[in-house]
């Protein structure tokens, strides 16, 4: 019970107590139980008071300094404390329902099981506050600052915390439900299984928050900042994420059912078996995203951006994907397209290489189009190609993937110059790494050329230029391609008899333009009878090779022709004792001799692989 002479003392008037107060006694105030009901305490000084319990209903306490007042179990319903100080009290189970606390200070305080249902804490000081398990169903806190505050398993159902800080505040199983937290600041907080469903979130700053295991099904997310949020296990069905920023999130397993994700960042994201089934993710940028064995059924990805998705094993039945961009997209026998809906496809970015270039897929077509799309990989040279260089590569792409069946499907030269080859892959394998390894290798072998060319020819880059887009030329890409000495017939003959006679002729290396010699050494070749032979039958193998090889494959054009040497190339490399047999006279006379041997246009090409093996 309180103490009759305190709370006597209280009783006649705010002046008389703080009076008395200021005279020395600040300690050992007893108003425990006290029936204070409806009383004008304004401006009273109670700090450290003994109010457990007390009965503090529609009491004016606006600017009171309770600060460290024992308050557990007051019953301060509708009570006015406005601007009151409260820092450190503690008001553990006390019932401050309908209570207003606006721009109260409570920073530290205890509230721990507190009623604040429907309290007006608008712009209240509530850092590092003890919530945890509070009632604050349909309360105002709206700018109220919580920074480090507790609030696990806190009841904050409907209530508005427009723009308030939560930053590092804990919420674990805290129920959020249809509460306003727009342009709320939840930085780091720690909203762990915390029940968000049609919670407000627009234009929140979520940044490094822990969302793992939450329920935001229904939630508004549009425009929220979730960077670095940690939202695994989280369940977004149904919820709003337009224009929302999910750049390299973790979204594995999730439950994004008929979410709206439109027009959202989600480059680089973890989508690895999410259910995204009715969601929209229409304009999307799912770049580089991992959506393996992700459910995309009934989805509408019209126009969404897919350049380089894993998506082996995803589900996209019934989805719609009319417009979108699926560049080097990853996908596979088990990727699901029934009944998909896609009138148009485009195969480069920015809107590049329209399939089909005009009208809409037939039925059955965009299927045809995807599965054979998986099976390659188009290498595009828009400034031509340096056979040589191409070549090199290419073997090299073979070596640094051993387990990977890899080959040259078809050569095509665009009508602005450009070449395409088309290069076969097993549909599992990873497209986007694949040609990554290859351009790398191709801009080495590119520098090598030039720095060599900038040696021989001493020229500028410009003319390193001019040569490299010479080498597209057909009449110069057999020259290009073998850098080294071409078998010239020696025309000044004496007789008939002598006329294919060559012993003692020299071969230059290099090749000629404009009646200078680029490169190249004068070489004697004397073989023994056995080097000799070697060479003659490896030659005559490969001859007939490509003259078999010409009769199941068009060689009309110069792509034509060099997808039948890669064909003959192929054939060598897969037999390991013909490869060591071709290798083998090489070393016993020489590439030049045996491309002459070949008597081939193509022969170089040949020659130049088997340089290669003989190198590695």
């Amino acid at each position: 019970m309180a103490n009759p002479e305190h709370l006597a003392k209280l009783q006649e008037g705010v002046e008389a107590w703080n009076k008395w107060r200021d005279k020395g006694f600040k300690s050992n105030l007893d108003l425990q139980y006290a029936d204070l009901q409806g009383a004008n305490l304004q401006g009273a000084n109670l700090q450290g008071a003994k109010l457990q319990y007390a009965k503090l209903q529609y009491a004016q306490l606006q600017g009171a300094k309770l600060q460290y007042a024992q308050l557990q179990g007051a019953k301060l319903q509708y009570a006015n404390l406005k601007g009151a100080k409260l820092q450190g009290t503690n008001l553990k189970g006390a019932n401050l329902q309908s209570a207003n606390l606006k721009g109260a200070n409570l920073k530290g305080a205890q509230l721990k099981g507190a009623n604040l249902q429907s309290a007006n804490l608008q712009s209240a000081d509530l850092q590092g506050a003890d919530l945890q398990g509070a009632q604050l169903k349909d309360a105002n806190l709206h700018s109220a600052d919580l920074q480090d505050a507790k609030l696990q398993s806190a009841n904050l159902q409907s209530a508005k915390l427009q723009s308030a800080n939560l930053q590092s505040a804990k919420l674990q199983y805290a129920d959020l439900q249809d509460a306003n937290l727009q342009s709320a600041n939840l930085i780091d907080t720690d909203l762990h299984s915390a029940n968000l469903i049609d919670t407000d979130l627009h234009s929140a700053d979520l940044q490094d928050a822990n969302l793992k295991g939450a329920n935001l099904i229904d939630a508004n997310l549009q425009s929220a900042d979730l960077q670095g949020a940690n939202l695994i296990d989280a369940n977004l069905q149904s919820a709003d994420l337009q224009d929302t920023d999910l750049q390299g999130f973790n979204l594995k397993n999730a439950n994004l059912h008929s979410a709206n994700l439109q027009s959202a960042d989600l480059q680089d994201i973890d989508l690895q078996g999410a259910k995204l089934i009715g969601t929209n993710l229409s304009r999307a940028d799912l770049r580089a995203a991992d959506l393996r064995e992700t459910n995309f059924s009934n989805a509408d990805l019209s126009h969404a951006q897919l350049s380089t998705v894993q998506a082996l094993g995803g589900n996209f039945s019934s989805a719609t994907l009319t417009g979108a961009c699926i560049q080097d997209w990853n996908i596979n026998s088990e990727t699901q397209f029934d009944n998909v809906i896609c009138h148009y496809i485009y195969l480069k970015e920015n809107q590049q290489e329209r399939r089909p270039s005009h009208g809409n897929f037939a039925p059955g077509e965009f299927v045809t189009l995807v599965l054979k799309i998986s099976e390659t990989i188009d290498l595009i040279f828009q400034n031509g190609i340096e056979w040589e260089a191409f070549s090199k590569s290419f073997q090299n792409l073979r070596v640094e993937c051993p387990n990977s069946e890899i080959s040259i499907q078809a050569i095509e030269k665009k009508s602005d110059g450009a070449f395409v080859i088309r290069i076969e892959v097993p549909p599992d394998s990873n497209k986007a790494e694949l040609e990554a390894i290859f351009k790398q290798q191709y801009e080495t072998e590119l520098k090598a050329i030039d720095a060599r060319y900038q040696g021989q020819l001493q020229a500028k880059d410009r003319e390193i230029e001019i040569h490299r887009q010479k080498s597209t030329e057909f009449f110069e890409i057999t020259k290009i391609l073998a850098s080294r000495p071409i078998a010239i017939e020696n025309k000044n003959t004496m007789t008939e008899e002598s006329k294919y006679d060559q012993r003692g002729a020299q071969f230059g290396g290099g090749f000629a333009a404009q009646g200078n010699q680029y490169g190249g050494s004068i070489n004697n070749y004397n073989y023994a009878a056995e080097n000799k032979q070697n060479l003659a039958e490896a030659a005559a193998e490969i001859r007939q090779l490509l003259d078999e090889l010409a009769q199941s494959y068009p060689t009309e054009t110069m792509p034509e022709k060099m997808v039948v040497a890669t064909k003959a190339i192929e054939k060598i490399e897969s037999d390991p004792n013909w490869k060591q047999r071709v290798v083998n006279a090489v070393k016993g006379g020489g590439v030049q001799a045996l491309e002459k041997a070949i008597d081939n246009p193509f022969g170089a090409f040949v020659a130049g692989a088997i340089e290669g093996w003989q190198e590695s």
